[in-house]
């Protein structure tokens, strides 16, 4: 428990200096969170016009509305970053410095994780207001409190599961040269099975099974369901289960790793 507040403790003063040195990029979050949410518009518009013409979607106007506006948020949200950097400082040797001080490496990259998200709240929020303004009459606007607390907790969850899948990839540095084809890997396979390109509900019939389930569905695509979608209470809890359920089975895979991966460490100074 000790070590857990300790570690907390790191975590909330390096996330505040990592804000102070970031606060310098103001202009380029503006910038990034502009092409974040580029995309998911171009798409709803896209989606919007095929309804209009009369395609036969299985959800309606209202779904695809609220889904492609709440996207760029719980994209931005829900991502990380890390793997690269990591997977260098691992093979270039930056380990060893951190090896000796009482906090670890991927506390770091978790305070630079929280401080640029909490950035960028700030430049993305405002766009999504006013794209949420524009379409406000075509969206599902859940009056429950109760589900906007589910979305909440399921944006964690989702970031949680991502970060842990990007320390599985970039432990693999320590036995790997290179794990960039890796890492650009995850993210060609997680655009698309996350529902960040299309909306799972927009899967072939013959998919779902496999769709509905997959760890990817449950970092960005479930979590906007819960606000879009009709999902019933059996739902969101089986739905809340299964990404808690995938958060401690990557947690756990990703720790044996990078333990089994420091113990082989080797590097000058290590």
């Amino acid at each position: 428990m000790n070590a857990v507040l300790r570690n907390l403790r790191v975590v909330r003063r390096m996330t505040a200096a990592e804000i102070a040195q970031q606060s310098v990029y103001r202009g380029a979050w503006i910038i990034f969170m502009l092409a974040n949410i580029t995309m998911p518009i171009i798409s709803l518009l896209i989606w919007r016009t095929a309804l209009a013409s009369g395609a036969e979607l299985p959800v309606d106007e209202r779904y695809v509305t609220t889904y492609f506006v709440l996207l760029g948020f719980v994209t931005m949200a829900t991502s990380s970053w890390m793997a690269g950097f990591l997977a260098t400082d691992i093979r270039m040797g930056k380990l060893s410095s951190w090896m000796i001080r009482p906090a670890s490496l991927l506390v770091g990259f978790l305070a630079n994780n929280v401080s640029e998200k909490f950035l960028k709240l700030f430049a993305l929020v405002p766009m999504i207001g006013i794209v949420w303004w524009i379409f406000r009459d075509s969206m599902n606007i859940p009056a429950d409190a109760g589900r906007w607390v589910l979305f909440a907790v399921s944006i964690l969850f989702g970031a949680a599961l991502v970060f842990t899948i990007d320390i599985l990839i970039a432990s693999l540095a320590f036995w790997m040269d290179d794990v960039s084809a890796l890492v650009q890997a995850r993210v060609i396979v997680a655009s698309v099975l996350s529902g960040s390109v299309v909306p799972l509900a927009l899967m072939p019939a013959w998919s779902q099974g496999f769709v509905d389930n997959q760890p990817f569905r449950y970092t960005v695509s479930f979590p906007v369901e819960i606000v879009a979608g009709q999902l019933t209470g059996r739902e969101l809890l089986v739905g809340l289960g299964f990404q808690l359920g995938y958060v401690v089975v990557f947690a756990v895979i990703a720790r044996l790793v990078w333990a089994a991966g420091i113990r082989a460490y080797s590097a000058v100074g290590a």
